[in-house]
Protein backbone atom coordinates (compact mmCIF):
# COMPACT_ATOMS: atom_id res chain seq x y z
CA UNK A 1 0.00 0.00 0.00
CA UNK A 2 1.21 3.22 -0.84
CA UNK A 3 1.38 5.69 1.84
CA UNK A 4 1.17 8.93 0.71
CA UNK A 5 0.79 10.29 4.13
CA UNK A 6 3.46 13.59 4.50
CA UNK A 7 2.16 14.64 7.91
CA UNK A 8 5.78 13.70 9.77
CA UNK A 9 7.84 15.45 7.12
CA UNK A 10 9.14 18.73 7.55
CA UNK A 11 9.74 20.55 3.93
CA UNK A 12 10.62 23.90 3.22
CA UNK A 13 8.50 24.74 0.50
CA UNK A 14 8.56 28.74 1.52
CA UNK A 15 12.87 29.04 1.74
CA UNK A 16 11.97 27.69 -2.06
CA UNK A 17 9.68 30.29 -3.33
CA UNK A 18 11.80 31.94 -5.62
CA UNK A 19 12.99 28.65 -7.43
CA UNK A 20 9.45 27.61 -8.12
CA UNK A 21 8.60 30.72 -8.90
CA UNK A 22 11.31 31.19 -11.65
CA UNK A 23 9.86 27.75 -13.05
CA UNK A 24 6.47 29.00 -13.63
CA UNK A 25 7.93 32.24 -14.78
CA UNK A 26 9.75 30.23 -17.47
CA UNK A 27 6.43 28.41 -18.40
CA UNK A 28 4.83 31.40 -19.22
CA UNK A 29 7.57 33.94 -20.82
CA UNK A 30 7.66 31.17 -23.18
CA UNK A 31 3.93 31.13 -24.02
CA UNK A 32 3.85 34.91 -24.37
CA UNK A 33 6.92 34.35 -26.68
CA UNK A 34 4.85 31.74 -28.95
CA UNK A 35 2.23 33.95 -28.71
CA UNK A 36 4.28 36.84 -30.16
CA UNK A 37 6.05 34.92 -33.07
CA UNK A 38 3.23 32.52 -33.91
CA UNK A 39 -0.06 34.26 -32.02
CA UNK A 40 -2.67 32.49 -30.50
CA UNK A 41 -5.33 30.13 -32.40
CA UNK A 42 -8.06 32.37 -31.68
CA UNK A 43 -11.27 30.21 -32.26
CA UNK A 44 -14.19 31.83 -34.37
CA UNK A 45 -16.26 33.47 -31.17
CA UNK A 46 -13.29 35.70 -30.95
CA UNK A 47 -11.34 36.51 -33.83
CA UNK A 48 -14.40 36.76 -36.42
CA UNK A 49 -14.35 34.73 -39.27
CA UNK A 50 -16.18 31.46 -40.33
CA UNK A 51 -15.58 27.77 -39.74
CA UNK A 52 -16.55 25.12 -41.94
CA UNK A 53 -16.63 21.88 -41.10
CA UNK A 54 -16.32 18.75 -43.76
CA UNK A 55 -17.21 15.30 -43.30
CA UNK A 56 -16.04 12.66 -45.45
CA UNK A 57 -18.28 9.78 -45.61
CA UNK A 58 -17.21 5.58 -46.39
CA UNK A 59 -18.25 6.27 -50.15
CA UNK A 60 -16.16 8.64 -51.16
CA UNK A 61 -12.32 7.53 -51.67
CA UNK A 62 -9.88 10.41 -50.66
CA UNK A 63 -6.50 11.61 -49.84
CA UNK A 64 -6.60 13.41 -46.40
CA UNK A 65 -3.51 15.26 -47.49
CA UNK A 66 -4.86 16.11 -50.61
CA UNK A 67 -7.73 16.81 -49.68
CA UNK A 68 -6.75 19.19 -47.18
CA UNK A 69 -4.36 20.86 -49.46
CA UNK A 70 -6.82 21.28 -52.33
CA UNK A 71 -9.11 22.56 -50.61
CA UNK A 72 -7.53 25.45 -48.68
CA UNK A 73 -5.75 26.09 -52.09
CA UNK A 74 -9.35 26.78 -53.59
CA UNK A 75 -10.14 29.04 -50.62
CA UNK A 76 -7.42 31.13 -51.30
CA UNK A 77 -8.10 31.14 -54.85
CA UNK A 78 -11.46 32.86 -53.86
CA UNK A 79 -9.54 35.35 -52.10
CA UNK A 80 -10.39 33.91 -48.54
CA UNK A 81 -7.72 33.96 -45.56
CA UNK A 82 -7.53 30.72 -44.95
CA UNK A 83 -6.22 30.64 -40.50
CA UNK A 84 -6.16 27.10 -39.50
CA UNK A 85 -6.84 23.85 -40.47
CA UNK A 86 -7.60 21.06 -38.03
CA UNK A 87 -8.52 17.49 -38.37
CA UNK A 88 -11.31 15.79 -35.32
CA UNK A 89 -11.04 12.49 -33.48
CA UNK A 90 -12.69 10.32 -36.31
CA UNK A 91 -9.81 11.76 -38.86
CA UNK A 92 -13.34 12.43 -41.43
CA UNK A 93 -14.29 15.55 -41.00
CA UNK A 94 -12.21 18.19 -41.26
CA UNK A 95 -12.33 22.47 -39.74
CA UNK A 96 -11.03 24.90 -42.23
CA UNK A 97 -11.35 28.52 -40.89
CA UNK A 98 -10.94 31.59 -42.64
CA UNK A 99 -10.58 35.03 -41.35
CA UNK A 100 -12.70 38.44 -41.65
CA UNK A 101 -10.78 39.73 -44.73
CA UNK A 102 -10.56 38.43 -48.34
CA UNK A 103 -8.71 39.76 -51.73
CA UNK A 104 -11.01 40.29 -54.16
CA UNK A 105 -9.64 41.53 -57.72
CA UNK A 106 -6.82 42.68 -55.94
CA UNK A 107 -8.37 44.98 -53.39
CA UNK A 108 -8.62 43.15 -50.01
CA UNK A 109 -12.21 43.70 -48.26
CA UNK A 110 -13.59 43.67 -44.86
CA UNK A 111 -15.71 41.05 -44.71
CA UNK A 112 -17.69 42.52 -41.64
CA UNK A 113 -18.22 45.53 -43.47
CA UNK A 114 -22.01 46.37 -43.77
CA UNK A 115 -23.69 46.59 -46.72
CA UNK A 116 -25.86 49.52 -47.35
CA UNK A 117 -28.22 47.87 -49.27
CA UNK A 118 -29.30 44.52 -47.08
CA UNK A 119 -27.54 46.09 -43.86
CA UNK A 120 -25.92 42.70 -43.86
CA UNK A 121 -21.82 42.17 -43.97
CA UNK A 122 -20.56 39.82 -46.69
CA UNK A 123 -19.65 37.38 -44.01
CA UNK A 124 -22.91 36.92 -42.28
CA UNK A 125 -26.43 36.93 -43.13
CA UNK A 126 -29.61 37.81 -40.96
CA UNK A 127 -29.41 33.82 -39.69
CA UNK A 128 -25.56 33.86 -38.91
CA UNK A 129 -24.43 31.66 -41.39
CA UNK A 130 -22.25 32.43 -44.06
CA UNK A 131 -23.84 33.73 -46.81
CA UNK A 132 -25.70 31.20 -49.34
CA UNK A 133 -23.33 32.08 -52.48
CA UNK A 134 -20.12 30.97 -50.15
CA UNK A 135 -22.10 27.60 -48.72
CA UNK A 136 -23.23 26.83 -52.22
CA UNK A 137 -19.95 27.55 -54.13
CA UNK A 138 -18.32 25.39 -50.89
CA UNK A 139 -21.22 22.34 -51.76
CA UNK A 140 -20.67 22.53 -55.59
CA UNK A 141 -16.81 22.62 -55.07
CA UNK A 142 -17.27 19.18 -53.64
CA UNK A 143 -19.55 17.54 -55.77
CA UNK A 144 -17.43 19.09 -58.86
CA UNK A 145 -14.15 17.61 -56.91
CA UNK A 146 -15.79 13.84 -56.27
CA UNK A 147 -17.94 13.67 -59.17
CA UNK A 148 -20.90 13.49 -56.63
CA UNK A 149 -24.77 13.47 -57.77
CA UNK A 150 -27.22 15.30 -55.95
CA UNK A 151 -28.57 11.91 -54.25
CA UNK A 152 -24.82 10.98 -53.27
CA UNK A 153 -24.44 14.57 -51.48
CA UNK A 154 -28.05 14.13 -50.06
CA UNK A 155 -27.11 10.60 -48.36
CA UNK A 156 -23.97 12.18 -46.82
CA UNK A 157 -21.38 11.46 -48.71
CA UNK A 158 -20.00 14.57 -47.95
CA UNK A 159 -21.36 16.69 -45.53
CA UNK A 160 -20.73 20.73 -44.73
CA UNK A 161 -21.71 22.86 -42.10
CA UNK A 162 -20.50 26.46 -41.99
CA UNK A 163 -20.94 28.27 -39.00
CA UNK A 164 -19.88 32.29 -39.20
CA UNK A 165 -19.46 35.20 -36.20
CA UNK A 166 -19.92 38.14 -37.36
CA UNK A 167 -18.19 41.66 -36.14
CA UNK A 168 -20.80 42.51 -33.15
CA UNK A 169 -21.41 39.02 -32.26
CA UNK A 170 -17.87 38.90 -31.67
CA UNK A 171 -17.22 41.92 -29.86
CA UNK A 172 -20.38 40.57 -27.43
CA UNK A 173 -19.08 37.50 -26.54
CA UNK A 174 -15.62 39.22 -25.71
CA UNK A 175 -17.47 41.15 -23.49
CA UNK A 176 -19.39 38.25 -22.23
CA UNK A 177 -16.24 36.46 -21.38
CA UNK A 178 -14.32 39.72 -19.43
CA UNK A 179 -17.43 40.09 -17.44
CA UNK A 180 -17.62 36.31 -16.48
CA UNK A 181 -14.26 35.69 -15.23
CA UNK A 182 -14.03 39.11 -13.42
CA UNK A 183 -17.11 38.50 -11.69
CA UNK A 184 -15.80 34.98 -10.75
CA UNK A 185 -12.87 36.14 -9.14
CA UNK A 186 -14.35 39.16 -7.38
CA UNK A 187 -16.66 37.40 -5.88
CA UNK A 188 -14.07 34.40 -4.60
CA UNK A 189 -11.83 37.85 -3.45
CA UNK A 190 -14.70 38.74 -1.16
CA UNK A 191 -15.21 35.61 0.43
CA UNK A 192 -11.70 34.53 0.88
CA UNK A 193 -11.12 38.08 2.31
CA UNK A 194 -14.57 37.27 4.46
CA UNK A 195 -13.77 33.95 5.62
CA UNK A 196 -10.40 34.64 6.72
CA UNK A 197 -8.10 37.83 6.15
CA UNK A 198 -7.83 40.27 2.88
CA UNK A 199 -3.75 38.59 2.80
CA UNK A 200 -5.34 35.58 2.35
CA UNK A 201 -7.70 36.68 -0.63
CA UNK A 202 -4.92 38.64 -1.57
CA UNK A 203 -2.26 35.57 -2.08
CA UNK A 204 -5.27 33.68 -3.58
CA UNK A 205 -5.99 35.73 -6.28
CA UNK A 206 -2.30 35.89 -7.21
CA UNK A 207 -2.31 32.39 -7.31
CA UNK A 208 -5.06 32.33 -9.13
CA UNK A 209 -3.77 34.90 -12.02
CA UNK A 210 -0.58 32.50 -12.04
CA UNK A 211 -3.03 29.55 -12.89
CA UNK A 212 -4.84 31.45 -15.41
CA UNK A 213 -1.70 32.47 -17.19
CA UNK A 214 -0.16 28.80 -17.42
CA UNK A 215 -2.82 28.02 -18.86
CA UNK A 216 -2.08 30.52 -21.71
CA UNK A 217 0.95 29.78 -21.98
CA UNK A 218 0.46 25.83 -22.79
CA UNK A 219 -2.65 26.96 -24.85
CA UNK A 220 -0.32 28.88 -26.62
CA UNK A 221 2.28 26.05 -27.17
CA UNK A 222 0.32 23.85 -28.12
CA UNK A 223 -1.97 25.94 -30.39
CA UNK A 224 -5.24 25.01 -28.87
CA UNK A 225 -8.40 26.57 -30.04
CA UNK A 226 -9.26 29.56 -27.70
CA UNK A 227 -13.15 29.71 -27.45
CA UNK A 228 -16.06 29.89 -25.34
CA UNK A 229 -15.26 26.57 -24.67
CA UNK A 230 -11.62 27.81 -23.43
CA UNK A 231 -13.06 30.70 -20.98
CA UNK A 232 -15.69 27.65 -19.75
CA UNK A 233 -12.22 26.21 -18.92
CA UNK A 234 -11.11 28.84 -17.01
CA UNK A 235 -13.92 29.74 -14.81
CA UNK A 236 -13.67 25.83 -14.55
CA UNK A 237 -10.09 25.78 -13.71
CA UNK A 238 -10.58 29.12 -11.24
CA UNK A 239 -13.09 27.25 -9.13
CA UNK A 240 -10.95 24.16 -8.48
CA UNK A 241 -7.89 25.86 -8.15
CA UNK A 242 -9.53 28.39 -4.89
CA UNK A 243 -10.93 25.00 -3.55
CA UNK A 244 -7.30 23.52 -3.09
CA UNK A 245 -5.79 26.88 -2.11
CA UNK A 246 -8.86 27.36 1.32
CA UNK A 247 -8.00 24.22 2.07
CA UNK A 248 -4.39 24.91 2.78
CA UNK A 249 -5.47 28.70 4.42
CA UNK A 250 -7.84 27.10 6.65
CA UNK A 251 -5.04 25.02 7.65
CA UNK A 252 -3.14 28.03 8.45
CA UNK A 253 -6.11 29.41 10.42
CA UNK A 254 -6.62 26.13 12.71
CA UNK A 255 -2.75 26.28 13.11
CA UNK A 256 -2.74 29.37 14.30
CA UNK A 257 -5.21 29.22 16.60
CA UNK A 258 -3.29 26.59 18.85
CA UNK A 259 -1.54 27.62 22.05
CA UNK A 260 1.24 25.00 21.47
CA UNK A 261 2.17 26.72 17.87
CA UNK A 262 1.93 30.25 19.30
CA UNK A 263 5.71 31.09 19.04
CA UNK A 264 6.21 29.43 15.22
CA UNK A 265 6.96 32.11 12.78
CA UNK A 266 5.02 32.52 9.64
CA UNK A 267 7.34 30.62 7.75
CA UNK A 268 6.99 27.70 9.75
CA UNK A 269 3.15 27.82 9.91
CA UNK A 270 3.24 27.99 6.48
CA UNK A 271 5.74 25.03 5.51
CA UNK A 272 3.68 22.55 8.09
CA UNK A 273 0.01 23.68 6.65
CA UNK A 274 1.10 22.89 3.09
CA UNK A 275 2.43 19.53 4.18
CA UNK A 276 -0.25 18.66 6.34
CA UNK A 277 -2.59 18.67 3.06
CA UNK A 278 0.04 17.73 0.65
CA UNK A 279 -1.85 14.04 0.56
CA UNK A 280 -4.96 15.50 0.39
CA UNK A 281 -4.45 18.13 -3.28
CA UNK A 282 -1.92 14.60 -4.78
CA UNK A 283 -4.88 12.91 -4.68
CA UNK A 284 -7.70 14.94 -5.61
CA UNK A 285 -5.89 16.61 -9.13
CA UNK A 286 -4.55 13.16 -9.56
CA UNK A 287 -8.06 11.19 -9.55
CA UNK A 288 -9.52 14.25 -11.33
CA UNK A 289 -6.48 14.03 -14.50
CA UNK A 290 -7.06 10.72 -14.42
CA UNK A 291 -11.22 11.42 -15.84
CA UNK A 292 -9.76 14.33 -18.33
CA UNK A 293 -7.04 12.81 -19.68
CA UNK A 294 -9.68 10.37 -20.43
CA UNK A 295 -12.25 12.58 -21.89
CA UNK A 296 -8.57 13.83 -24.00
CA UNK A 297 -8.21 10.47 -25.40
CA UNK A 298 -11.66 9.17 -26.23
CA UNK A 299 -13.51 12.47 -26.57
CA UNK A 300 -14.71 14.14 -29.79
CA UNK A 301 -12.56 17.14 -30.99
CA UNK A 302 -14.69 19.82 -28.85
CA UNK A 303 -14.86 18.18 -25.96
CA UNK A 304 -10.77 17.76 -26.04
CA UNK A 305 -10.93 21.48 -26.61
CA UNK A 306 -12.32 21.86 -23.63
CA UNK A 307 -10.09 18.69 -21.52
CA UNK A 308 -6.40 20.31 -22.60
CA UNK A 309 -7.06 23.67 -21.09
CA UNK A 310 -8.62 21.34 -17.91
CA UNK A 311 -5.01 19.37 -17.61
CA UNK A 312 -3.21 22.64 -18.35
CA UNK A 313 -4.83 24.53 -15.46
CA UNK A 314 -5.04 21.28 -12.81
CA UNK A 315 -1.41 20.89 -13.26
CA UNK A 316 -0.98 24.80 -13.08
CA UNK A 317 -3.91 24.96 -9.83
CA UNK A 318 -2.06 21.83 -8.04
CA UNK A 319 1.54 23.69 -8.65
CA UNK A 320 0.18 27.12 -7.33
CA UNK A 321 -1.77 25.49 -4.52
CA UNK A 322 1.00 23.63 -3.15
CA UNK A 323 4.07 25.53 -3.88
CA UNK A 324 3.40 29.14 -4.05
CA UNK A 325 -0.15 30.05 -2.72
CA UNK A 326 1.26 29.36 1.24
CA UNK A 327 4.74 31.39 0.36
CA UNK A 328 2.72 34.24 -1.24
CA UNK A 329 0.92 34.54 2.09
CA UNK A 330 4.10 34.77 3.88
CA UNK A 331 5.57 37.34 1.74
CA UNK A 332 2.36 39.51 1.53
CA UNK A 333 2.43 39.20 5.69
CA UNK A 334 5.78 40.56 5.68
CA UNK A 335 5.58 42.92 3.03
CA UNK A 336 2.14 44.50 4.76
CA UNK A 337 4.25 44.43 8.21
CA UNK A 338 2.12 41.53 9.97
CA UNK A 339 4.72 39.02 9.85
CA UNK A 340 4.31 36.67 12.73
CA UNK A 341 1.15 38.31 14.47
CA UNK A 342 -1.03 36.28 15.54
CA UNK A 343 -4.94 36.56 15.43
CA UNK A 344 -5.91 37.48 18.85
CA UNK A 345 -8.00 34.65 20.74
CA UNK A 346 -11.30 35.00 22.39
CA UNK A 347 -11.16 33.75 25.92
CA UNK A 348 -14.12 32.52 27.21
CA UNK A 349 -15.36 33.95 30.44
CA UNK A 350 -16.43 31.11 33.35
CA UNK A 351 -19.56 32.32 35.38
CA UNK A 352 -18.56 33.07 38.73
CA UNK A 353 -19.67 30.04 41.18
CA UNK A 354 -21.02 31.33 44.77
CA UNK A 355 -18.51 30.28 46.96
CA UNK A 356 -19.94 27.36 49.57
CA UNK A 357 -18.61 27.77 53.52
CA UNK A 358 -17.81 24.00 54.45
CA UNK A 359 -19.80 23.12 57.64
CA UNK A 360 -17.52 21.23 60.24
CA UNK A 361 -19.27 17.98 61.38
Amino acid sequence: MIDLSFRDKKFKLVEKFFIFLLISVVIIITGFVFMIVRGMNIGVEFGGGANISVTVHEAVEYNADEFKSDFVKWLKDKGYSVNNTVQTSNNDTYEFRIGTTMTKNGEKIDLNAIDPDTGDTYLTSESGTLKPEMTDAVVNYFRTKYSLSDDDFNNDSVTVNVHAIGNQVMKSLIRAAIIAVSVAIVVMLAYIAIRFTWISGLAAILALTHDVLIMIAFTTIFYIPVNSTFIAAVITIIGYSINATIVVFDRIREIEKQPSFAQLSDKEISNMAVTQTLSRSILTTVTTLVMIVMLTIFGTASIREFAFPIIFGLIGGAYSSILLSAPIWVYLRKLFRQENKRPKQKVAKKKATPAVDSVAE
